[in-house]
């Protein structure tokens, strides 16, 4: 009989705490299935159509198993949105990251603009625009979001010094430069669909790279330069 316990034991880790611990794996791999599912939803049903029983049913979950893990809509979309944004994080992370060591100056800092470009037309970041837009008319999700957005552009801003390095300390000329990059970009994003946009977000985007360069290398008296305090 204790052969036979020992043998329980091992099979289960270590007795009644591997059961446990299968348990709170079990646990933690269905509230990531359910979030994983919201995010879907986000993206193919738009955030208004976003039901609690529609993200149960694209996770293949009981109503139960949602309502143990999300009593709420409110505390699933609080959920969803920080899982979200950790993606993004994530997303954006392993992009510039793939950029090779070996591309320096220029080329290095053009292909950190294809980088962010792919992060803002993928999935995830087109599932963040549809909440930005329902949360202009949501307090509730408003306030959600501000949160994660500045954390986000924290990490973006870090990220930049570090593709833009010989830049970084040019003060207000620098973060200016990345505020054009930033917004222009954005907005490139969002009119992705118009027409024949296919061919003009290349010459847009090789057009913002040579700009990038040309305005730290200007003078005091242009634009960039009466618009900046440190030159």
């Amino acid at each position: 009989m204790a052969a036979d316990k020992s043998k329980s034991a091992t099979r289960n880790g270590n007795g009644d705490n591997g059961d446990i611990s299968w348990q709170a794996q079990k646990s933690a791999m269905t509230r990531d299935r359910i979030l994983e599912a919201a995010i879907s939803c986000f993206i193919n049903l738009g955030y208004t159509n976003v039901t609690t029983a529609k993200v149960a049913s694209t996770a293949g979950v009981s109503r139960g198993a949602m309502l143990h893990h999300f009593p709420s809509k409110t505390e699933l979309i609080q959920a969803a949105v920080e899982y979200l944004h950790d993606r993004l994080l994530e997303d954006y992370t392993e992009r510039v990251n793939r950029i090779p060591k070996t591309k320096k100056g220029s080329k290095r800092r053009r292909a950190g603009l294809d980088a962010y470009w792919e992060h803002l037309t993928g999935d995830l970041a087109v599932a963040y625009h549809e909440l930005c837009v329902a949360g202009r008319t949501d307090p509730e999700l408003h306030e959600i979001l501000e949160n994660s957005s500045a954390e986000f552009s924290h990490h973006v801003r870090d990220t930049n010094a570090e593709l833009f390095q010989e830049w970084s300390d040019r003060g207000d000329r620098f973060l200016l430069a990345m505020d054009v990059t930033k917004f222009m970009m954005e907005g490139m994003a969002r009119g992705q669909l118009t027409r024949e946009s296919k061919k003009r977000i290349p010459l847009l985007l090789d057009y913002l790279a040579d700009r990038l360069e040309e305005i730290f290398k200007e003078g005091d008296s242009t634009a960039i330069g009466r618009h900046s305090s440190k030159k």
